[in-house]
């Protein structure tokens, strides 16, 4: 390859040494041709280094979700006690929505702040399971004896997808 570069008088392609280039890789140094870049944030890369990596924001471990399922468990059943009594004072009407859409924020929250503010479909699904655990309290008679308040099936819809929404990437 130096015997192509003292005969053209130039650098040629790492991947491609019939084609001459001026262009070099920010990173590694390689002189890469126009086929062989990548546009990078910070500059033109080979294609080796501008293979990118995922932020560690969207990462899917074990760990966290465990994390996040027992910060959705805790979050949930501490947010049932308060909805049970506060579904008291405010019943199922329109002033209910805005309370649920409280609780799902507080639940997503809460499973945001477990997961170290990671963000992802596993999570989501863990801040909906607790926001359905919180909301256990108004779901449970509307689904056993059939009372159907449409304010309170809304309010759970609205939880749930409030604290999914949290963590959505």
């Amino acid at each position: 390859m130096a015997e192509a570069q003292e005969q053209s008088g130039g650098q040629v392609c790492h991947w491609h040494p019939e084609r001459e280039t001026r262009l070099s890789c920010g990173r590694c140094g390689k002189s890469i041709c126009t086929d062989c870049m990548g546009r990078h944030p910070v500059g033109v890369r080979c294609k080796e280094c501008a293979s990118p990596t995922p932020l560690p924001t969207y990462r899917v471990s074990p760990d966290y979700v465990a994390r996040g399922l027992g910060a959705a468990a805790a979050a949930g059943l501490g947010g049932a006690i308060v909805l049970s009594v506060l579904a008291r004072f405010f019943g199922n009407g329109f002033l209910f929505l805005f309370l649920m859409v409280g609780f799902g924020y507080v639940v997503g929250e809460v499973v945001s702040a477990a997961v170290n503010r990671r963000r992802g479909r596993p999570y989501q699904y863990v801040a909906a399971a607790g926001a359905l655990v919180a909301t256990a309290p108004v779901l449970l008679p509307l689904l056993l004896f059939g009372s159907f308040g449409l304010f309170g099936l809304l309010g759970v819809g609205v939880a749930v997808w409030v604290a999914q929404a949290r963590l959505a990437p």
